[in-house]
């Protein structure tokens, strides 16, 4: 069992949440507030084309700009069933 849950205080009442954080097969958080209903996750999704493209002029990859893409990556297959499908 790669995941553990714990108590966290709450940023919302300052209650006590109940918290899980695992690291397989990517980092994941979550939390739940039992006295307010705040609540986080981890949400696994694919940025569209021109985010990502977007995301990649502004950043370097050891010194070197990085090129737009013409196409969108695959991801693995084993991987799908973690996206959030839709917004």
């Amino acid at each position: 069992m790669s995941g553990h849950s714990f108590s966290a205080d709450c940023p919302n009442c300052d209650g006590s949440m109940s918290a899980y954080s695992d690291h397989k097969p990517f980092q994941y958080e979550s939390g739940e507030c039992y006295e307010c209903g705040f609540h986080y996750y981890t949400v696994a999704k694919q940025m569209d084309l021109e985010s990502l493209n977007e995301c990649r002029a502004d950043e370097e990859l050891h010194g070197e700009k990085l090129d737009p893409l013409k196409k969108l990556p695959k991801v693995e297959k084993w991987l799908k069933p973690y996206l959030t499908k839709g917004e």
